[in-house]
């Protein structure tokens, strides 16, 4: 797989779906202990790792790292979270640890590319390749939350798409509940996120989602 995801062409869209029907599913009965450690209830301050997103264990220790992550998970679909592995950036040329997100469909398979952003507030994008759009590459971006945030905060993060001219894109993070039950789930995180033109004038999306601890993400709203 990693040979298609360095090539400039990144033809992986319709080659990865016998790979995600095989995939392992998570296993989502795993210890709490260190999920109910990471939020300061006084404050409304809560440390998110890595691992809220991928759905991997967490070891309860305040730094960021990837841990390797072969697993399927479910909201409105299927989806799989890989890696990490090393990815070159077929613009800059700069290779990256990422990991890799798998959605299949019926039209088509859509695939993304996540690392931590260089501001290590969160994971951001460098490839995004989906049916019936053109692909797009960025320079990362702030698509989750990570390290220390309060509930109500927002950060902002500047980062470039191509698509395959080059602009400027700005992406927006509001806590909206740093620590809540979902569907029986504790320790849930739930974020307003938006994407907008680099002076920040025009809206390109935006979405409420919720993670949970080994279940990565469970509810995605478009708005």
């Amino acid at each position: 797989m990693r040979r298609f995801l360095n090539s400039s062409k990144i033809i992986l869209p319709c080659l990865l779906v016998g790979a995600v029907a095989l995939g392992p599913i998570a296993a989502f009965a795993f210890d709490m202990k260190a999920w109910e450690g990471s939020t300061n209830p006084e404050t409304k301050e809560r440390y998110i790792p890595v691992e809220l997103w991928s759905g991997a264990e967490w070891d309860g220790k305040r730094d960021l790292k990837m841990p390797r992550v072969d697993a399927r998970y479910r909201h409105s679909s299927w989806y799989e979270i890989k890696g990490p592995t090393e990815w070159k950036h077929p613009v800059t040329g700069q290779t990256f640890t990422v990991y890799e997100r798998i959605n299949p469909g019926k039209d088509g398979t859509k695939v993304q590319v996540f690392t931590i952003n260089q501001d290590q507030t969160g994971l951001g994008r460098l490839y995004d390749g989906r049916p019936g759009r053109d692909t797009r590459t960025y320079s990362g971006g702030l698509k989750f939350p990570l390290g220390l945030w309060k509930e109500g905060a927002t950060r902002k993060f500047l980062y470039k798409v191509w698509e395959p001219s080059e602009s400027e894109r700005m992406e927006s993070i509001t806590i909206q509940k740093i620590d809540f039950a979902f569907q029986g789930t504790p320790h849930c995180l739930q974020f307003y996120w938006e994407t907008m033109d680099g002076n920040e004038r025009k809206t390109f999306d935006r979405h409420t989602y919720i993670y949970c601890p080994g279940k990565s993400m469970v509810s995605q709203i478009q708005h």
